[in-house]
């Protein structure tokens, strides 16, 4: 990976696009850190599903987070990770309960300071 400075903002740089790490251009180093962590963990539970062989027609996520504003270093605290889940009703409780093993499959949850409170929650929908 490359990045650069470029004027007042620094670039993450890729083939596909370069993507601008500065909130009023882009986004944050803490919401692409918090995005990853959203994102891995949503890897992860599809991947978690399929292996149970839990079928499900569509997987979104909203993620959101608090920081320390008080400290010198405005450090994460907490990031609360949202599924929404289409899923037949008999497959719901195992889905749910298949929760549990999101964080511990993470690379990126597994990388982030342990004082970060990290949830996982889903809200089942229909098809």
């Amino acid at each position: 990976m490359h990045l650069a400075k470029q004027g007042d903002t620094i670039e993450l740089f890729h083939e596909d696009g370069n993507w601008k790490l500065k909130k009023e251009t882009g986004f944050s180093p803490i919401q692409m850190t918090v995005a990853a962590a959203a994102a891995c963990s949503g890897y992860v539970y599809a991947k978690i599903l399929k292996k149970k062989r839990i079928p499900y027609e569509k997987l979104e996520i909203e993620v959101d987070y608090t920081q320390n504003l008080d400290a010198a270093v405005h450090v994460i605290q907490s990031i609360d990770i949202h599924f929404e889940l289409a899923i037949a009703a008999e497959h719901q409780e195992q889905a749910e309960k298949s929760l549990k093993l999101v964080k511990k499959g993470c690379p990126v949850v597994q990388s982030l300071n342990p004082e970060i409170q990290i949830t996982e929650h889903v809200k089942f929908v229909s098809n």
